[in-house]
């Protein structure tokens, strides 16, 4: 499970996220105390340090100004992404289906088809790097590949879980010791939701 930049750190991604996320709402970029305060940063010197990092590695270029950086890659090609609230990485939970939020998104991250974004709760899956509060990137399908870690519903509950087989029934496994396998009945109303293709990790989780 990769992030979805990968030469990037996890502050560097949050606060091109966020830079990504503003602009293409608001058709301008953030400012340096912008950023801060979405950061949880209270100096200026620690957002510049990041921000100069996306600049050498190319993902933001720099214009004069007070609002001084844009991402190259972000206008007009940014796609909306629905967050469609939240789902289960424990138990099951009730099938999240409410659309909470849109993030805009630079297509090159993002998968062939239609996909969406949720926000996880719980820790079942912490040993494949997903943890309580990412956001995981999900690719709309009905189908999935023993091995993938998929969304998935089981009688109007949803949890994520990588998906095997045991026999010839379908098993959703955590990827945590402390949680067991959910075995799916043959008679349950079982779908796929999508297939996780990858995450993101914002202030405080």
């Amino acid at each position: 499970m990769n992030r979805l930049e990968n030469d990037l750190s996890p502050r560097q991604q949050e606060a091109l996220a966020f830079i990504r996320n503003y602009t293409g709402q608001t058709g301008y970029p953030p400012t340096l105390r912008e950023i801060a305060g979405h950061m949880g940063i209270r100096g200026l010197h620690a957002v510049r340090k990041h921000l100069d990092a996306l600049v050498l590695k190319g993902y933001l270029t720099r214009e004069k100004g007070a609002r001084t950086l844009f991402s190259g890659k972000l206008h007009p090609k940014a796609v909306p992404v629905p967050v469609l609230g939240r789902v289960a990485a424990g138990g099951l939970r009730e099938s999240p289906e409410d659309h909470t939020k849109t993030w805009f998104v630079d297509p090159d991250w993002l998968p062939e088809g239609p996909s969406f974004f949720l926000q996880v709760r719980g820790d079942s899956m912490k040993d494949a790097a997903i943890l309580d509060g990412d956001y995981v990137l999900v690719r709309s399908t009905p189908d999935a590949l023993p091995g993938e870690i998929v969304v998935a519903t089981i009688d109007g509950e949803s949890t994520v879980k990588r998906l095997s087989r045991k026999g010839d029934q379908i098993v959703l496994s955590p990827e945590n010791p402390a949680y067991s396998d959910i075995p799916v009945p043959t008679n349950a109303d079982f779908r796929i939701a999508g297939v996780v293709v990858g995450v993101i990790r914002l202030p405080g989780a």
